[in-house]
């Protein structure tokens, strides 16, 4: 008996249970009551009342098949095509120009009006250039040797005048000498004139020009070369 005592083990003490618990249940257990203004739980509505049941005889009218019909797409027919690599690349048959293409159509084969009038376009302006080039050589004559020649001495005697009274003028002029100064440039503005003239005369074996400029050349030539 010693040793059973011994070996058992001590019994638990009893827990500690507040006096004020009591107080403290009934406490929470109102206030739990009157958190919201509605019951607590709320009722499930019923089968019968959101599925109502249909009185017989009514059946409703079903409208998605007539939509489909006219709201569906239809269905694309596949076009004839022909391959003409060897890495099967297709090209429509009917823009490849291998086969009759608008044979029915009232103006198949003949010339767009378009055409036509762009033709005719191209035509009058090349007669028209083609008259006015005849014209300018009508009017447009080759200068004779001996013309070109008078011509040729004249300026390069009209050179050696304002030569020789561009070297009679003093070495050095101020500009302050407003006169000698201006008559200076003009020597040398009409002189290097001169030269460009001289050059073209030599450059060019044939000048032509036209019976206005020929008959004017002809009458004014002594004036030109004294001017």
């Amino acid at each position: 008996l010693s040793r059973t005592m011994i070996t058992l083990p001590p019994p638990k003490p009893k827990m500690y249970i507040s006096k004020y618990r009591e107080a403290i249940v009934l406490e929470n257990k109102y206030k739990n009551e009157h958190r919201t203004m509605v019951p607590r739980t709320v009722k499930a509505p019923s089968h019968r009342e959101m599925c109502p049941q249909r009185p017989e005889g009514e059946k409703p009218e079903h409208t998605f098949r007539k939509k489909t019909e006219h709201t569906g797409m239809k269905k694309v027919m596949a076009q004839p095509a022909c391959v003409d690599t060897r890495k099967r690349d297709k090209q429509l048959l009917e823009k490849s120009g291998l086969v009759p293409f608008y044979l029915q159509k009232n103006d198949y084969g003949i010339v767009p009006g378009y055409l036509r009038r762009r033709k005719a376009e191209k035509e009058k302006a090349k007669q028209d250039n083609d008259a006015w080039l005849t014209k300018q050589q009508e009017t447009v004559k080759p200068l004779a040797e001996q013309e070109k020649q008078n011509i040729l001495q004249g300026l390069k005697r009209r050179f050696n005048e304002l030569n020789f009274e561009y070297q009679s003028l003093p070495f050095t002029i101020s500009p302050s000498q407003h006169k000698k100064y201006n008559y200076k440039m003009f020597l040398e503005e009409a002189m290097s004139q001169v030269e460009k003239d001289i050059a073209l005369f030599e450059e060019h074996k044939y000048i032509y020009t036209s019976d206005a400029f020929h008959c004017f050349l002809k009458n004014n030539l002594e004036l030109i070369w004294n001017k």
